[in-house]
């Protein structure tokens, strides 16, 4: 039993789950996670990235990577994130 058409089952998902991801992550849900470092899965990275929460409002959020870079991301690119279990004493 095989997929009807060629496109990758994590495709689908994504597409799924971009749909639905807004209707419960506001930015007032992603203020309780400022200075926390949370795994992230954006629609435009190839690979969920690591990083800390800085800044978030309703357009967009700011998160640090363990290198120090910054990266500004729209809310709408945001596939899912999850803290990460171990929080780290002031690192990044």
């Amino acid at each position: 039993m095989g997929r009807k058409n060629n496109t990758p089952i994590g495709k689908i998902n994504m597409k799924n789950n971009k749909n639905t991801i807004n209707k419960f992550c506001s930015y007032e849900q992603l203020e309780k996670f400022l200075g926390k470092i949370i795994i992230w899965n954006l629609s435009f990275m190839d690979k969920p990235i690591t990083g800390k929460l800085l800044e978030v409002n309703a357009d967009y959020f700011l998160i640090q990577m363990r290198d120090g870079r910054t990266l500004v991301a729209s809310i709408n690119s945001i596939i899912g994130f999850g803290m990460v279990k171990h929080q780290p004493a002031g690192a990044v």
